[in-house]
Order: C-alpha cells, then sequence, then structure tokens
C-alpha cells in the first residue's frame, strides 16, 4: 500500500499563497470596482471591456492594478537579487505580508466609496502584493497566482498520464489539483463573507500569505 502523500513546506507555500490570490481576485473585483488584483489576463480584458464601453473611470481601476503588478515584480526582482533563494522567499512573503495586512487594516477602517482615491490605494496594495507573490512563485519554480497556467499543466500532467499509462506523474496531478482548489476555496470563501457583508474578509489573503511565510521560516529554521 503506498505511503500516505504529504506536502512538502515548498507546496504548502504554494497552496496557502494560491488561497490568498484567489481571496484577492474576489475582493478586488466585487468591491473595488470590478478589477482583478491578480488575474493580469482577465485585467487586461477588462480594461478593453471598460476602454469599449468609455466608462473612465472603471478602465483607470484596471490600469492601476496593471500598473501596480508590474511595480511589484519589479520590485521582487529587485529584492531576490543577489541574495540566496532563502533568504529572498524570506524577504519576498514578509515584503507581501506587511502589504495584505496594511491592505486589511486600511480597508477595514476606511469607509468605501466606489472609484474613489481610496479604493485606488486599495487596488495599487493588492496588485504590488501579487507581483510580489508572482515572483516568489517564480524563485521556487512553481506557479502560485496563474491559474490558467496551472490548469492547463493539470490537464496536460492527466492526459500524459493517461496517454502513457505512467502513474508516477499522479503527484503532480495532486498538487496542481489543490493549487486550482486552494484558489478556488480563498475565491469562495471570500464571496461568502463579501455577500454576507463581513468586513474581516479583507484578513482573508493576509492570513493566506502570513501562513505561508511561517511555514517557509519554521521549515528553515535554525537549529537550537
Amino acid at each position: 500500500m503506498p505511503d500516505e502523500y504529504r506536502f512538502t513546506h515548498v507546496e504548502l507555500i504554494l497552496l496557502l499563497t494560491a488561497f490568498a490570490a484567489g481571496g484577492v481576485d474576489v475582493i478586488s473585483f466585487a468591491t473595488l470596482g470590478g478589477v482583478f488584483a491578480s488575474a493580469m489576463t482577465g485585467n487586461f480584458a477588462l480594461l478593453a471591456y471598460y476602454v469599449a464601453q468609455s466608462d473612465s473611470q472603471a478602465a483607470m481601476g484596471s490600469v492601476v492594478a496593471l500598473s501596480g503588478f508590474v511595480v511589484g515584480c519589479a520590485i521582487g526582482i529587485l529584492q531576490r537579487r543577489g541574495r540566496a533563494q532563502v533568504q529572498a522567499i524570506s524577504l519576498l512573503l514578509a515584503s507581501e505580508t506587511g502589504l495584505l495586512l496594511f491592505f486589511a487594516l486600511y480597508a477595514m477602517w476606511t469607509p468605501h466609496v466606489a472609484h474613489a482615491p481610496s479604493d485606488h490605494l486599495q487596488i495599487v496594495l493588492l496588485a504590488v502584493a501579487m507581483g510580489l507573490q508572482a515572483v516568489t512563485g517564480q524563485t521556487i519554480s512553481l506557479t502560485t497566482i496563474v491559474f490558467t497556467t496551472t490548469l492547463t499543466k493539470l490537464v496536460g500532467t492527466i492526459a500524459d498520464s493517461i496517454a502513457t499509462g505512467d502513474a508516477a506523474v499522479l503527484k503532480d496531478v495532486k498538487i496542481q489539483s489543490s493549487v486550482v482548489l486552494s484558489y478556488l476555496f480563498g475565491a469562495l470563501l471570500s464571496g461568502a463573507f463579501i455577500v454576507r457583508k463581513v468586513d474581516e474578509v479583507a484578513l482573508l489573503p493576509f492570513c493566506g500569505v502570513a501562513g505561508a511565510f511561517a511555514v517557509h521560516r519554521w521549515a528553515h529554521r535554525k537549529p537550537s
């Protein structure tokens, strides 16, 4: 009987950040003017849609999200330069955790007005955090927030397994499926909180990334 499969610390980081990304996308879309802070492909499509409708306010939100994501990626690359992988991941996750905590506190304590400057600040915070997360995923050679890519890999792995009869790839199927489900769970939980008007929904992405940071620190803790 095969041993029970357990996630490695890297895979746990992947799952927790995927959960955070799902929450971020729902929160930004449902409460911040119909934009995505992590799914940039969808954001480009929304930008084109808003421009076609001549909805300049909504289009500006998409531009802010895209710009913030690019800035987050650039900051992440600079943080990673010249550092060992473990140190770089620690710095990236710590920075993302701080941004998401700032976002959560600001979102819960600031009155919400659609398309207000406070909306744009919140979008920037989320988008920069997701840009950092993208660099984190690249650093550990795994996809954390690109849902389409993860789903493509999952379907491809299943198809290869069927075609070759190789059961060894089932481990990849498990982690890829888990990432998809984790993203969906984060999105579903955030959506449920938003429908019920639970302000603390803003803390969900922070909890996911803070958990990932804790897992990383625990896995690489120095012996006493």
